[in-house]
């Protein structure tokens, strides 16, 4: 599930939870979160307790090609609201190793509504970890070694620009959305991570999973073609699917100062099976990814690449037939920067993902976007904020549009946020 770094429980308990000898990512983290307070409180005499979490309220406007069809009229404008629970337990034992859990509660349930409705609460992310003098161990719903050892995602003004679940939750239909290959992209998927503790500014990671799938139990419940959207398990199917199966994320991160400026750079490898197409075949993915971030004097610069065999969004890609393979790569990046000053962030963003895009269609697809917003501290966890976001998809011979009419190779979506964020 895509998550905003802004008050995610992964942000929150870096520090909390940071393996011995490292500390938390602030290079290129959130302006929000990295100053998110939770009060403390004790569990059975053994655990320290802190609940934290926010409330987000906001204007949107969102204009997009082909939102109206000859059955519905969509507006532009509306208000929303979004809460997050978060807490973060941890202890420590007689011979020293630290444990805990990370939990994180919120009602973003905003596409598939159910049977409990848009403000339903779930879960997000679940893990609990082990810590020692070997670094740590986590085991649950969490990101994977990349985004915990990212550098150069640049999210930390407004919502997060392009990699905001607040923008992607605005634009109606899979087309319009557009897809970057952000580190978050990845997603919660239930792995075991191991994350070492830093030496000489050097620190590392790695992640496995199964699958992309999370939560409980097997997630399906019939063999049905179906199951290829639900079973955890799924390893074939007919036509198909560009769901992962035991992925790999790898990644050495390096941080250090030079006077008043710091430096971070980390580079990574994301490898998975496909799931096989009954008849056809599949590609594995195999990419790379690197970041850098300097910091100094109230800016932060850096940027990113990612690349390599794979579709956007971080899946696979399908042979068509016994015979018929698409070599087609993707190639992302993003750069950006922010400045603070006082209680003042400002920055922004510019995103450019070239794909396979539909493997139905020769041509590539392009996605390209770019953000610029800022947010103001009123009070100790009280802010407002505001981004502008612009993005574009092209694909010649693909349709873009609603149920296929009219006919649209290519689609613009211009999102405006606006409001405010109380943070406890």
């Amino acid at each position: 599930m895509r998550k905003l770094l802004l008050g995610s429980t992964a942000v929150a308990a870096a520090a909390l939870f940071a393996p011995v000898g490292a500390s938390a990512q602030t290079l290129s983290g959130d302006a929000f979160s990295s100053r998110l307070g939770a009060p403390l409180t004790s569990m059975r005499g053994a655990l320290e307790v802190r609940l934290g979490g926010f409330y987000k309220a906001m204007y949107n406007r969102t204009d997009q090609d082909g939102d109206n069809s000859a059955d519905v009229r969509l507006g532009k404008s509306d208000f929303s609201n979004e809460i997050e629970i978060h807490v973060l337990a941890s202890g420590k034992a007689a011979n020293g190793l630290r444990y805990g859990v990370a939990l994180e509660i919120e009602n973003d349930n905003v596409r598939v509504p159910g049977t409990i409705g848009k403000n339903g609460l779930q879960y997000d992310e679940a893990w609990a970890y082990l810590q020692g003098t070997f670094g740590q161990i986590r085991f649950g719903d969490e990101d994977g070694a990349i985004a915990q050892l990212q550098s150069g995602h640049i999210t930390g003004f407004g919502l997060g620009g392009l990699d905001s679940g607040d923008l992607n939750q605005q634009v109606i239909g899979s087309n319009q959305r557009a897809q970057f290959n952000h580190v978050n992209d990845l997603g919660d998927n239930t792995k075991l991570i191991y994350l070492s503790p830093q030496f000489f500014g050097l620190d590392a990671g790695i992640s496995f999973a199964f699958n992309n799938q999370e939560g409980a139990l097997s997630g399906c419940d019939t063999l049905a073609a179906g199951a290829g959207s639900t079973c955890d398990r799924l390893s074939a199917i007919v036509g198909g699917s560009n769901r992962r199966r035991n992925e790999v994320q790898a990644a050495l991160r390096w941080r250090g100062s030079f006077g008043p400026v710091g430096l971070a750079a980390t580079v990574g490898y994301i490898g998975a099976d496909a799931v096989k197409n009954i008849g056809g075949g599949a590609e594995r993915l195999d990419m790379v990814w690197a970041g850098t971030a300097i910091t100094g004097f109230g800016f932060t610069v850096g940027g990113w690449y990612t690349g390599g065999n794979g579709n956007a969004g971080f899946s696979t890609l399908q042979r068509r037939s016994a015979t018929v393979v698409d070599d087609r790569r993707v190639d992302s990046f993003l750069v950006g920067a922010t400045y603070t000053i006082d209680a003042f962030t400002v920055g922004g963003h510019f995103a450019r993902t070239f794909s396979a895009g539909s493997q139905t269609v020769a041509a590539g697809r392009r996605d390209t976007g770019w953000t610029v917003g800022g947010n103001y501290r009123i009070a100790p966890g009280l802010d407002l904020f505001a981004e502008y976001n612009q993005v574009e998809r092209r694909e010649r011979g693909f349709n873009f549009a609603f149920g296929g009419n009219p006919v649209l190779n290519s689609t613009d979506t211009t999102v405006v946020l606006a409001g405010f964020r109380v943070a406890f």
